[in-house]
C-alpha cells in the first residue's frame, strides 16, 4: 500500500517537474575578480532593447551590492543594509536619482556584453561584464548619508 502511494507520488512529481521551469534565464551575478577598490562580475539582463538589458545588468549589480554583499568578493556583506524596501524608503531621493538618474554609471569603470541579445519570453536577454568602483561608490554612499563613514 505504501509503495504505491509513493509511486504515485513520484510519478505526480516527475510529470510536474518540467512545467515548474522558467523560459527566463537565471538572473545570476557571478563574481569575476576584484580588489579593494573595484569589482568585476558577470550578470544577465533582461529587457525589450540590448540597452534596456544592460540598464537591467548593472542595476541588478547594484542591488546585490547594496543589500545582499558578494560572496568570494571584497563586498562580502551589504554595503547598506539587507532590508531593501526599508532601506530604499529611507533614502528615497538618493535611489531614485541613483537608479532612475542614471547616476549609477558613474561608478562603472566598465560595462561590456559578452553575448548578444537572446530572445526570451518576455523580452530578450544579455550576458554583461561589468566593473564598479567601489571605493568611489562607498565615498559617494557616506557623503550622502546613506551609510555611515567607516569609525565613526
Amino acid at each position: 500500500m505504501k509503495r504505491v502511494f509513493y509511486s504515485s507520488i513520484a510519478l505526480i512529481l516527475i510529470f510536474l517537474m518540467p512545467s515548474c521551469r522558467s523560459n527566463y534565464p537565471l538572473t545570476s551575478i557571478n563574481y569575476l575578480s576584484g580588489t579593494e577598490q573595484t569589482v568585476s562580475v558577470r550578470v544577465v539582463g533582461v529587457g525589450a532593447t540590448e540597452e534596456s538589458a544592460i540598464i537591467n545588468a548593472e542595476h541588478k549589480v547594484f542591488d546585490v551590492l547594496f543589500f545582499r554583499g558578494l560572496p568570494e568578493s571584497n563586498q562580502k556583506t551589504a554595503m547598506v543594509g539587507t532590508d531593501e524596501t526599508a532601506e530604499k524608503m529611507k533614502n528615497k531621493k538618493y535611489f531614485d536619482n541613483f537608479y532612475d538618474g542614471n547616476r549609477h554609471r558613474s561608478f562603472i569603470l566598465s560595462s561590456t556584453p559578452v553575448s548578444g541579445l537572446i530572445k526570451v519570453k518576455g523580452g530578450n536577454s544579455i550576458t554583461v561584464d561589468i566593473k564598479i568602483n567601489l571605493s568611489a561608490l562607498r565615498n559617494d554612499l557616506e557623503a550622502f548619508g546613506v551609510i555611515r563613514k567607516f569609525g565613526f
